[in-house]
Parts: C-alpha cells; sequence; structure tokens
C-alpha cells in the first residue's frame, strides 16, 4: 500500500469512528465507492477496532500491506493470547494499528499480579522514522507522572528485536460518553474537564504537547478519574529532541484526527501549546452542547478540515438548542443529546443541554479557545482552566468583555463580585450623605427640601444595610464586600444617629442596622470578621436605643420585640465571652418579653418563633452552665413544639427549618450527657441532618445551611466516638472539617471559618490518636495551632480563640503521648516524646487555669482541665523512669 493511500485510510478510519454503528456504514458507502479495495481494508479496521473496545488505539492507525510477518501484519491480527512477552502473558488484543498493537496482559512471573497494556511495534513498520516515533512516545511516557496520565511500568524488546513498553491499564469511558450516561449538570462536567486541562498542563510544563486530543483519548474509570491516553503523535518541544520532533510537522502532519486538530496542525505549520488548547476547546463544545462545531455534510476529511480553516464555529449554545443531530458526521454522544435537548426543553431548569446556561461567560471561554488564530486563544491551558474555575465560582471571566455593567451583573446575579457593585453603591450613600449633611446647615427657607433629601437617605441606607446585606450575607466568599458596608455604613449611621432626634421610627431602624453591622463584625453563628469587640459596642448602641425608647413607649410591640432581640444578641456576646452566667440572665429577659408577647399576639408566627429560640436559647444555657439536665430538656421540648407547629404550617420557611434542626442538635447534645442516652441522641442528630441536607438542595450556595450540614456531621462524629464507633466517628468529622475548609477556602477573610476549620481539625486529630495514627493527628494539630493563633493575635480580646488554643495544645500532648508509648520507639526516642507531650500539656494548663481561676469551666472544659494536670503527672513520673 502506498504512503497516500494509507494516509487516506487512516483518515476515513478516524472520521468513521466518531459516527454511530448506524451511520458508518452509509459513510464507508460513499467515501469508498470508487475504490473497493480501500472499502475492504476501512471495513477490516473497522470491525478490529469494535472488537477490541474503547480503550488505546495506536497514535497511528494504519494498515500496512506490505508486512513480511504476518504475526504482525497490519491488515489482520493474530491472537497472541497467552504468548509471554518479558514478564507478562497476553490475554488479548484491546487495540490494533499498522504501526502498532496494544494488548492486554498480565504479569506472570509470580512477583504479583496486575493487569497492564502492552503496546507492541508491529512488524514491517520497524523503519527509522516509526521506531524513532514509537521510542519517542515510550520516552515521554517515561517523563509524565501525573495522575490524570496513563503512565509507563516499563519497557524493553521482544526476542525478535521489535521494540515494545507497558503502560497502566485503563478501563474506562471517553469523557462525552462518561458525561452523559451519569447525566452530569455543567458544574460537573466543567470540575472533570479540569483535571484534563491539569493533567495537560503538567504534560506542557514537561515540553510535551499532545496533538491529538480528543475525548477518545480521554478515558474516565468508574472512580470517576480521567486518564489522558495516547502521546503517540506527541512533540517534545526540548532542543535534544528536535531532530526527531522536525518531522512532526510534515510527515505526522496526517495522523491526528481531522476532526479535533488545530487550523495550524492542518496546514502543517509549526505546533505550540495552543494547539492542544484549540483541540481541548472542541472536546469542552461537545461536552456542553452535545455536538461538535463543525457540521459536515459528508464528515470527509477535506470536507472537515476546509470547515475548520474557513468557518467560524457557532456559539455552544446555538447548538445545544438544536433539537436533533443535523450533522451525517455527528457522534453518537451527540445524538444522544437529542434525549437530553428534550428534557431540558421539558424541565427549563435542568442544565443538561440547555442553552440558556450556556450563555454568556461559557460561550466566551469556549470561543477563546477556538480561535483561529494561535495568538488570540488562551496563552495556556492554565489560563483555560482558570477561566472555567472562574465561572464556576462566579467571577468575571477573562473571556468576556471587562466592562462595568459586566460586573455588576455577576454581583446582581448573587456573586462575589457583590464586594465591586458593594463599593460602588457604599459611595453613593456617603456621596448622598455629604449632601444631605452640607443641605441640612443651609437657611431655614431651604429646610424643606434638606428633610426631603435627608429622608431620601434614610431610605437608600435602609436599602443598602439592609436589601444589599441580606442578599449577600450568606453569599460564599461575601467577606470582603460585607466589610466594605461596616466600614462605610457604621460611619453614616453614626451620624444619622446624631440627628435623629425624638424620631421613634428612624431610631428604631438605627437600632436594626447596629445589630446587622454586629453580626458582620463578630455575632454569634454569623459569617463574621472576628471582631467581637467591635460587635459588642454595636450590639451596645443597638440595646441602648431599645431601652430609651421602651422607658418612653412601655406598650409598644414593635420596640418589645426589637428589644427581646437585643437581649438575645447581649446573651450570645457573653456565652462567647465565656461568661455563663451572664449569657443565662440575659436569654432569661428574652425569653420573658417573648413569652408576654405571645400571650397577647398568639396567632402572631414571628413572635411564636423568637419564643422558640427563647426556649432553645435558654435550655441551652441550663445545661452548660448549670448542669440543669431535666429544665434543659423541658425547655428545648417547648421549643421542639413550637417550631414543629410552624414547620408543618410553612414548610418551605428555611429560618423555621434551619432553627428546628438547631433544636434537635441542642436536644441530642444534653441527652447524650444524660444517663447518657447516646443511641437516642444519634436520632435527634440525625434529624437535624436531615433538615440540613434538605435546605442546601434549596439553596446550594447558602453558607449558613452548609455549616449545618457541616455541625450535624461533627455532632454525629462526636457521639459515635463516644459510642466506641471510631470509623463513623472519623468519617463524619472528616465531612465536617471539608465542608468548613472548602467555605473558608472561599471566603477567606472570614474569621469564624477559619477557627472551626481549625477546631474540626483538632477533633479529626483526637480520632486520629485513637486509631494509633498519632503522627498524622500532630500534624493536623500543629496547623491547628497555627491558625488559631493568628486569630488571637489578630483578636487578643477573643477568648474563644484562647481557650480552643488550649484545647489544641492538650491535644498535642495527648498525641505525642501516644508516640512515646510505642513499644517500638527507642528509649531516646521515647524521652524526647514524653519531654514534647509534658511541654504541650503545661502550654495547656497555664491557658485553662485563666479561665478556671475565672470560674468559666464546666463540663467538658472543665475534665480536659482535669486531664492536662493528669497528663503532666504522668509525663514526669515517665521521664523519672527513663
Amino acid at each position: 500500500m502506498s504512503t497516500e493511500n494509507w494516509l487516506q485510510l487512516k483518515t476515513l478510519f478516524h472520521a468513521a469512528l466518531d459516527l454511530t454503528p448506524a451511520e458508518r456504514a452509509s459513510f464507508v458507502e460513499n467515501a469508498c465507492k470508487d475504490n473497493e479495495g480501500l472499502r475492504s481494508q476501512l471495513e477490516k479496521l473497522l470491525a478490529s477496532h469494535d472488537e477490541t473496545g474503547a480503550f488505546l488505539i495506536s497514535p497511528a492507525v494504519l494498515v500496512a500491506t506490505n508486512s513480511d510477518n504476518p504475526q504482525f501484519n497490519g491488515n489482520e491480527s493474530v491472537d497472541l493470547a497467552g504468548q509471554r512477552i518479558g514478564p507478562y502473558e497476553i490475554i488479548r488484543e484491546i487495540g490494533h494499528g499498522g504501526m502498532g498493537t496494544v494488548y492486554l496482559a498480565v504479569r506472570a512471573d509470580d512477583q504479583y499480579r496486575k493487569q497492564v497494556a502492552i503496546k507492541l511495534i508491529n512488524r514491517g513498520m520497524d523503519t527509522d522514522l516509526i521506531l524513532r516515533r514509537f521510542m519517542m512516545e515510550r520516552q515521554i511516557l517515561a517523563n509524565l507522572e501525573h495522575p490524570n496520565i496513563a503512565h509507563l511500568l516499563e519497557g524493553g524488546s521482544t526476542a525478535e528485536g521489535l521494540p515494545y513498553f507497558v503502560m497502566e491499564y485503563v478501563d474506562g469511558e471517553a469523557i462525552t460518553s462518561y458525561c452523559d450516561a451519569r447525566e452530569f449538570n455543567i458544574s460537573q462536567r466543567l470540575e472533570l474537564f479540569r483535571e484534563v486541562c491539569a493533567a495537560l498542563q503538567y504534560a506542557h510544563q514537561n515540553l510535551v504537547v499532545h496533538r491529538d486530543i480528543k475525548p477518545s483519548n480521554i478515558l474516565v474509570t468508574e472512580e470517576g478519574v480521567p486518564k489522558l491516553l495516547d502521546f503517540g503523535i506527541a512533540k517534545l518541544l526540548t532542543p535534544d529532541w528536535a531532530a526527531d520532533t522536525s518531522e512532526a510537522t510534515a510527515s505526522m502532519v496526517r495522523l491526528m484526527t481531522p476532526r479535533y486538530a488545530s487550523p495550524e496542525q492542518l496546514r502543517g505549520l509549526s505546533i505550540t501549546t495552543t494547539s492542544d488548547v484549540y483541540s481541548l476547546g472542541l472536546v469542552l463544545y461537545e461536552l456542553l452542547s452535545g455536538h461538535h462545531p463543525y457540521r459536515a455534510s459528508s464528515g470527509h476529511p477535506e470536507e472537515i478540515a476546509e470547515m475548520i480553516l474557513r468557518q467560524e464555529p457557532e456559539k455552544p449554545s446555538t447548538a445545544a438548542s438544536r433539537p436533533r443531530a443535523d450533522d451525517a458526521n455527528e457522534t453518537a454522544v451527540q445524538h444522544s443529546a437529542t434525549d437530553n435537548a428534550a428534557r431540558a426543553k421539558a424541565n427549563p431548569q435542568s442544565e443538561i443541554r440547555n442553552p440558556k446556561f450556556l450563555r454568556g461567560d461559557l460561550d466566551n471561554i469556549v470561543l477563546k479557545a477556538l480561535r483561529k488564530e494561535p495568538d488570540r486563544r488562551y496563552a495556556s491551558v492554565h489560563e483555560f482552566s482558570e477561566d472555567i474555575r472562574r465561572h464556576l465560582e462566579g467571577l468575571p471571566v477573562t473571556a468576556s468583555p471587562d466592562t462595568f455593567g459586566y460586573r455588576a451583573a455577576k454581583f446582581i446575579s448573587r456573586n462575589k463580585v457583590g464586594a465591586v457593585a458593594a463599593a460602588v453603591v457604599v459611595a453613593t450613600l456617603l456621596t448622598a450623605t455629604v449632601i444631605t449633611a452640607w443641605q441640612a446647615r443651609v437657611a431655614r427657607r431651604e429646610r424643606v427640601r434638606a428633610e426631603q433629601r435627608f429622608n431620601d437617605v434614610r431610605k437608600l441606607a435602609n436599602s443598602v444595610v439592609f436589601g444589599l446585606h441580606d442578599s449577600i450575607q450568606n453569599l460564599p466568599g461575601s467577606t470582603p464586600a460585607r466589610e466594605l458596608l461596616v466600614t462605610s455604613a457604621l460611619e453614616y449611621l453614626d451620624k444619622l444617629a446624631a440627628e435623629a432626634g425624638q424620631d421613634p421610627s428612624l431610631q428604631l431602624e438605627l437600632a436594626a442596622a447596629y445589630d446587622k453591622i454586629g453580626d458582620i463584625q463578630g455575632g454569634k453563628n454569623t459569617n463574621h470578621l472576628g471582631q467581637r469587640q467591635k460587635a459588642k459596642e454595636s450590639y451596645g448602641k443597638a440595646l441602648k436605643i431599645r431601652e430609651e425608647l421602651l422607658s418612653a413607649e412601655p406598650a409598644n410591640v414593635s420596640v418589645r420585640r426589637q428589644l427581646s432581640g437585643s437581649y438575645t444578641k447581649q446573651g450570645d456576646m457573653r456565652f462567647l465571652e465565656v461568661d455563663l452566667d451572664g449569657s443565662l440572665e440575659a436569654y432569661r429577659q428574652a425569653l420573658a418579653l417573648n413569652q408576654r408577647l405571645a400571650e397577647e399576639l398568639p396567632d402572631d408566627f414571628e413572635i411564636r418563633f423568637e419564643l422558640a429560640m427563647g426556649y432553645s436559647n435558654v435550655g441551652h444555657l441550663l445545661a452548660v452552665s448549670k448542669g440543669d439536665d431535666k429544665g434543659s430538656l423541658e425547655n428545648l421540648q417547648k421549643a421542639e413544639v413550637l417550631l414543629e407547629e410552624l414547620v408543618s404550617h410553612d414548610a418551605n420557611n428555611t429560618k423555621f427549618q434551619q432553627e428546628l434542626s438547631d433544636v434537635y442538635d441542642r436536644k441530642a447534645d444534653v441527652l447524650s450527657v444524660l444517663n447518657p442516652n447516646y443511641a437516642e441522641a444519634l436520632v435527634f442528630n440525625r434529624k437535624s441532618l436531615e433538615i440540613s441536607e434538605m435546605l442546601v438542595k434549596v439553596e446550594p450556595f447558602n453558607t449558613r445551611f452548609r455549616r449545618g450540614v457541616a455541625v450535624s456531621h461533627y455532632r454525629i462524629g462526636e457521639l459515635s466516638e463516644k459510642m466506641g464507633d471510631l470509623k463513623t466517628a472519623l468519617d463524619s468529622s472528616r465531612k465536617a472539617l471539608a465542608i468548613f475548609t472548602e467555605l473558608s477556602t472561599k471566603d477567606p477573610k472570614n474569621d469564624e471559618f477559619r477557627q472551626v476549620v481549625a477546631t474540626f481539625q483538632a477533633v479529626v486529630s483526637e480520632i486520629l490518636i485513637k486509631t494509633g495514627r498519632a503522627a498524622e493527628s500532630i500534624e493536623l494539630l500543629k496547623k491547628s495551632l497555627l491558625t488559631l493563633q493568628e486569630s488571637f493575635a489578630h483578636s487578643p480580646t477573643d477568648e474563644v480563640a484562647h481557650l480552643r488554643i488550649g484545647v489544641v495544645q492538650a491535644g498535642l500532648g495527648k498525641g505525642y503521648v501516644a508516640l512515646a508509648s510505642n513499644e517500638k520507639s527507642s528509649a531516646t526516642k521515647s524521652l524526647a516524646d514524653w519531654r514534647a507531650a509534658r511541654s504541650w500539656f503545661q502550654k495547656s494548663q497555664e491557658i485553662h487555669k485563666i479561665f478556671f481561676d475565672a470560674g468559666d469551666l464546666v463540663g467538658d472544659d472543665a475534665a480536659r482541665y482535669e486531664l492536662v494536670n493528669n497528663g503532666i503527672k504522668t509525663c514526669d513520673a515517665a521521664i523519672a523512669r527513663l
């Protein structure tokens, strides 16, 4: 067979592979109607491919008719099952081409049993060019060690002198088929695609250009791990391989798959990493739209090449809107998009092949990757992947015009870019405030106008502090925007308060605004900045306003309701300061107000909700501060009954559901120390988890709901540990840690999240010690300690962070005790570990003693102080023995 004929055969073979089996017959008939010999060879090659399945196709799928050895003839494969190549026994052929054949094999020398893929060059194809290309592929794989690249195990030559190499065997599906079979949504497809980008970027960093990126070369295992395959026509950019890669531009130009080739590949021009960016763009286009961007009527390679070189691809969102595959050369996975498109039409909220979810950023990202000119594409695969990450996180992408309107739209769609929009609104607010202050001082003849302006700004303030803040408070990464609101709004509120006079409605608005500011600064169970002292000051301002208003109007329902909220805030802050008696007193003040209000207004659901919160807070503190488990359960039971009634009345009210979840958790806490009844407590924790997971499904990006899921996992882990189920304890604790770690990563200025991550790391570490993994525990505890020390340095009055440092230090003491007690440790090592343990116990003791002397250690904290003291004694005894 001439070079021209086998190149034509290879091109037709790749084109046919992209069709469904039902379409191939028609394609072969049209493409080979004037060449029966070519048709026969193409049909044989396709039949061989269908028998082997989709694992790994040789880089150049050629048919060599001039082979002088039938065992490795390019037209027909010979069954080598049972034969040996080195220490491996052939099981079956899994890929066959003119240049090489791939076999599934197993190591058979009794060293170990492992399935592998062996690629063996065909006899008759061992020319200098093919041998050099084969050895280059082996060298490339030897240099690439990445979890998403099928890696090389070893290589060698057969007794006949034919080179071969042994690779990891990948049993998976093409990435497009994998995603469609599992009905992945857009986010899942993009996350999987980014793993492929990471693998290809790694190859580029190692100076390797793949040059044949396509769905069939990206297999996804059953475990969901994508693997990049087939570096058979890859190009090395290193100077020492220049001689071997110089032919790649010319001789190898026809070895790639035309449907996934870049314009410069088709023109035979110099190839760089941006060529792989283009091919990745084609793969992403198919993943998102279900179609190839170039719809050739015949599927002939020349027609496909002409379209790639001349036509501009339509937007993926436009392609996705097509009700059926209208290109004779569409792939099987694209045909499956018909059902997806119908499903998306029936369910407009479905992301699968739904054009509305592709418009905008995703259209722009894909089209930038598919630009004809290499210098107008993404400069690297990393830039391509980063734009996808920005889209997933709701950030502006470089592929879209960077206009004010675009950034504002991202914020309006509840995105972290809210920081930018918030800055604009706050700037407007400050400007209006300056104008208002100036107008307030104008002559009496301007008073009416000034008062009108004052009211306008007051209205704007309410819109910003309440409307804007509430819209972003539970958005991941919104802390910088909320911090901007705090800085500007506080100055404004203080000025407005001085001018409020005796206007009760304005004073109530100011009090509510101070509460919001306090929540942002450092409230309990809020996404805050770790500024607890400032939060206490803001809550104090709100409390003072409301108490003064109540003294003037004792029967005012609005004032009484808001005052109960102020008492609750005071209780929260005193709890965080470990002033448990003061916290309980404040909670009781709030409960008393709400009890009277509920008697007066029994049909007011909001008052009944606040009453339930009051019972819950008092019940919790009775157990924590007084050890009154019976009284605690009585109050929590009242809260549970009220909230279950409210939920039955309004099942869609997420606020009711969230508070009910919290009550279940608190009830479980009491039950776990009463008797103790761990089994019943675990039931309530799981009920809480069920509610939290339901809420997250409703609002996937709501940080408060997600932290609720994490807390429930934490409590389940805590109970499981007490019940001796360390496996469940470790699993649940790690789930809680993972959620808070993700929240903290997306919102790095959120001090609460950082501290909770550190606390949960300590919890996981405690369990690791019990499972004999003390060294791993110590490493995790040191990370936790560093985080907490940074928080405490930032806010030295934060007693919670201070006590948490003592908790982690106690954990480090226990970790080193476990190391020291290891029978395999040498005497020198054991002595060092005992000394380290004593040092950490000593540091923990110093912190715990501060709280002990103040009378603030109760429950688990008091037990830990005793454990630390005993730990020091144990260490001293052990050191004395050694």
